[in-house]
């Protein structure tokens, strides 16, 4: 009597704690694997010789991976995984962390996806590279990262300047050569930081027609062509929705600058 009641105490204790401890063995997170550990998980799959999957180990990195087999028609017991992630850990080295991934032929990482048990869960050995790939895809284990989904958005962000301003402003513009400074005006469109401007010359010289880009940091370049077969080219800088300055020199190397006058 004495001996069934120490037997019963002990199955009483395997049921209730054992599976426990074989419970921390599962992975669980978030976790890609490339195409090559895709090729080695089909190859774990499909068995040998008679042997059944026991368990597919990977670090937690998803960096490095290991199976075991069922000898022959044998039954693993859950317990041996502990030596498995053992034998994983000392070989993936730099004191990687190995978790199961599968017991068989059942996913048993568990994500925001895949809940590690049911059918939803299961993998059959007859599906090809690709039908896996694809299954793996589903459960959350094929694809981008979250940070890397969050690089990509931050990549792919919509940079494209809305900043649009058309109208006509004052300019002042010295140019070596006249002897007074020029004042006028100057008409501009302006769309994406980029646009046309147009300037009546004194004396009836002409009129200069161009074009600037404006870069972010307040800076840009210009650069204008006359009808009297001049022209000039240089950098300016600017405030959004204040005054323009510029510098730069004609095809006859003579000094240009001017200022243009702040949007009202």
């Amino acid at each position: 009597m004495i001996v069934k009641i120490i037997l019963k105490i002990l199955i009483l204790t395997f049921i209730i704690f054992i599976p426990k401890s074989f419970s921390k063995t599962i992975g669980s997170g978030e976790i890609k694997l490339t195409d090559n550990m895709i090729e080695y998980f089909h190859e774990y799959l499909k068995g040998k010789a008679g042997n059944k999957p026991a368990a597919f180990l990977i670090t937690t990195d998803g960096s490095f991976a290991i199976y075991w087999y069922c000898p022959g028609g044998s039954r693993c017991h859950p317990g041996d995984e502990v030596h498995y992630i053992k034998q994983c850990e000392a070989r993936a080295g730099g004191n990687k962390e190995c978790k199961v991934f599968a017991r068989g032929r059942s996913i048993k990482w568990k994500n925001n996806i895949n809940p590690g048990k049911g059918k939803i869960s299961k993998i059959s050995s007859r599906q090809s590279f690709d039908e896996i790939k694809s299954k793996l895809k589903e459960l959350g284990f094929v694809g981008n990262t979250n940070k890397e989904v969050t690089e990509i958005k931050k990549n792919n962000k919509d940079t494209t300047k809305k900043y649009e301003l058309k109208g006509e402003r004052s300019i002042a513009l010295s140019w070596d050569g006249y002897n007074s400074l020029i004042a006028g005006t100057v008409n501009f469109d302006e769309a994406d930081y980029k646009g046309n401007i147009s300037l009546s010359l004194p004396n009836n010289d002409g009129i200069c027609e161009g074009s600037y880009s404006l870069q972010e940091g307040g800076k840009g370049t210009w650069q204008i062509a006359c009808t009297n077969n001049m022209g000039a080219a240089g950098t300016l800088k600017w405030k959004k929705k204040g005054s323009v300055t510029g510098v730069g020199r004609d095809y006859n190397e003579k000094k240009v600058r001017f200022t243009v006058s702040k949007q009202s």
